[in-house]
């Protein structure tokens, strides 16, 4: 009973000592090759044999050569747990953990991805090339990083699949933004387009008005109305030049206007097939009021021109003060958490919490982006009014959106001293005057 309870115990020392020792050993080893492969950092100390402290050919030793009996185990054990103290500090901000995450996530030529032996069967065209076993396993620093931060793997496996996804939702967000903005300034094309339009018909139709009045002088002259006298075969006639001109004029214009509001309906075509999908979710649509009764052809046809006029006016007027800051705001954020997983794997920065920052950044982004217009007046100031939060800017509110939510935790930061002065809250991190 006695021999099998050692045998345990000797066996759980060993794991302990596997566990323990050979992951802090990894880890150093993982520190010193991050350290020894960066401009801006030096292991020249480390050379130094009067400091007291483990030095690089030391702790190639403890590699390379088996503890002898238990007091060199545990003089090792020291060894590398003072080199570790010393290699994170050199390293830093970078440490084992994330210099280990970023290799996981990031990886290198690793001949066991699947990944990489596709690439590699693609670049050979189909020639199947059968390799031996120890060249599928040879390590890399890969395997230090597995076996000094077991644990990390999975959550490096999870990190690269949810980093993916994001950034492809964010492209996805980025074309359908893109699409909505080019619909969006095409309509407001065409709205500005078709009030010009309308201004010229007011200024040719006060002209129209002159010039008949103008005739209208002449007591020999019969009282006339331009653009209504035809011949016999219905063709329009004109009485003098001027009305030829003015006539013509007002054909051209209302063929432009008639083009111009057909393009117009075709361009809320799609928004009245997403506002009706809506509103069928919530029961069935009410039925389309009619012109009143008795109206002519003529004023109906007027009805339904406004109809489409201040639907479209509408339109342009929510989508583009509400859902595209919307989306900006998320692509905004999404831009700086992109840039910020860059930067993070180019400096060896990678952690499991990026990923939970990252969505927590994305959803501050949509926040901000959707009430960035409360507290800006991108137009100007006004005469009597105060200064936004952000003061004032030329931009448009989509603009201040994107902008707001690459930084939106400077925004946030200014929201809070808002309201320390609107509320008259004293600031904890100032301290009280004596």
């Amino acid at each position: 009973m006695s021999s099998s309870q050692d045998e345990n115990g000797s066996q759980a020392c060993q794991r302990i000592e596997d566990f323990i020792f050979v992951r802090e050993l990894n880890e150093v080893f993982l520190l010193l090759d991050h350290i020894s492969g960066r401009w801006d950092k030096s292991l020249y100390n480390f050379h130094n044999h009067d400091d007291g402290e483990p030095h690089i050919d030391e702790l190639c030793a403890i590699g390379l050569t088996p503890p002898e009996n238990d007091e060199q185990r545990v003089a090792q054990a020291v060894k590398v747990l003072c080199a570790k103290d010393r290699l994170n500090a050199v390293a830093r901000p970078a440490t084992g953990l994330t210099i280990a995450f970023t290799l996981l996530v990031v990886g290198e030529d690793n001949q066991r991805d699947w990944r990489n032996w596709l690439r590699a069967m693609m670049l050979r065209r189909g020639t199947v090339i059968a390799a031996p076993a120890r060249h599928m396993d040879k390590p890399t620093r890969l395997t230090l990083a597995r076996y000094a931060f077991p644990g990390l793997v999975k959550a490096a496996d999870r990190f690269n699949r949810r980093i993916f996804w994001i950034v492809l939702l964010l492209l996805i967000g980025l074309v359908m933004t893109c699409v909505m903005s080019w619909h969006i300034t095409g309509g407001n094309a065409m709205l500005q387009h078709l009030d010009t339009l309308e201004a010229q018909q007011t200024t040719l139709s006060k002209a129209i008005d002159e010039a008949e009045i103008k005739h209208a002088a002449n007591a020999n002259a019969p009282p006339l109305q331009f653009c209504t006298a035809v011949d016999r075969t219905g063709m329009p006639q004109f009485r003098s030049t001027e009305e030829f001109q003015l006539c013509t004029r007002r054909r051209v214009l209302s063929g432009q206007v008639a083009v111009v509001r057909s393009n117009l309906r075709d361009w809320l075509v799609p928004w009245r097939i997403c506002y009706g999908k809506v509103a069928q979710l919530f029961g069935p649509l009410p039925p389309a009021e009619a012109a009143p009764a008795g109206a002519t052809a003529v004023e109906k046809e007027r009805i339904a021109r406004s109809s489409v006029e201040e639907q479209a006016r509408v339109v342009t007027l929510v989508v583009g003060t509400a859902v595209l800051p919307l989306f900006y705001g998320i692509l905004g954020a999404g831009a700086a958490v992109v840039r910020g997983l860059w930067a993070k794997m180019r400096e060896s920065l990678l952690s499991p919490r990026d990923y939970t920052l990252a969505l927590l950044q994305l959803a501050l982004g949509a926040t901000i982006g959707a009430c960035i217009a409360l507290f800006v007046n991108p137009s100007g100031q006004t005469p009597g009014s105060e200064i936004g939060l952000l003061g004032n800017w030329a931009l448009s509110t989509s603009a201040l959106s994107f902008i707001a939510g690459f930084g939106v935790e400077g925004v946030f930061v200014a929201l809070e001293s808002l309201v320390r002065r609107v509320f008259n809250i004293t600031d904890p991190a100032r301290r009280p005057t004596d």
